[in-house]
């Protein structure tokens, strides 16, 4: 009798082990941290807390997975993570406003095709103009509080083969100029940006 009363638990159990490992995306490999072409988006010396890392149950899951969140105050400084061709820009959008497709943005495309995307940027936010070319560390924008934010300003940040992920997925990216991260920036902490000749190791 006890075995019988014990089985149903035990295969409630194995079910949803199996439903976790169905719905559970893996995560990485990331590439290695000290040999990054990515700098952090933001000056050198200046400091940042990450809300959301790559690959959680929040936003960052499915073609945004391999995205991060940076707290910023609105106004902050956002600078170029790596040189290229300012490929998009978007500025209309006032803080406050947070329909999901009333983000202002900077997209900047890379010497290897990849785009990355600077997003929630404050209104008229952008420092730079659809095909300027800019360097790492370079200022780009300034952040904000537009879009689907969850009311909380902040920098989102991403790395895509293409202009829109939807179509092509997010890449793993890691950054050369802060502290050790293996695996990818971790969450709830803050990421010094170090000057860009330096490294974190």
């Amino acid at each position: 009798m006890r075995l019988r009363a014990k089985l149903p638990w035990v295969a409630g159990i194995a079910v949803f082990i199996g439903l976790v490992a169905w719905f559970h995306e893996p995560c990485g490999p990331f590439p290695d941290w000290r040999a990054s072409f990515y700098v952090l988006p933001y000056p050198a010396d200046s400091s940042y807390y990450v809300t959301q890392s790559s690959c959680t149950n929040g936003g960052h899951k499915g073609p945004y997975k391999y995205s991060y969140d940076f707290a910023m105050p609105i106004g902050t400084t956002v600078t170029a993570a790596r040189e290229g061709v300012v490929a998009d820009i978007r500025s209309k959008f006032r803080d406050g406003q947070r329909g999901e497709a009333e983000s202002n943005w900077v997209k900047i495309r890379h010497p290897d095709g990849t785009i990355a995307a600077y997003a929630h940027l404050t209104e008229n936010g952008a420092l730079v103009k659809t095909g300027d070319v800019v360097m790492s560390g370079q200022p780009i924008g300034l952040s904000g509080n537009t879009g689907n934010t969850g009311g909380r300003p902040h920098l989102h940040f991403h790395v895509s083969p293409c202009s829109e992920p939807v179509r092509c997925g997010t890449l793993p990216v890691t950054f050369r100029n802060t502290d050790p991260h293996p695996h990818g920036l971790d969450a709830q902490r803050f990421y010094r940006a170090l000057p860009y000749g330096k490294s974190g190791a």
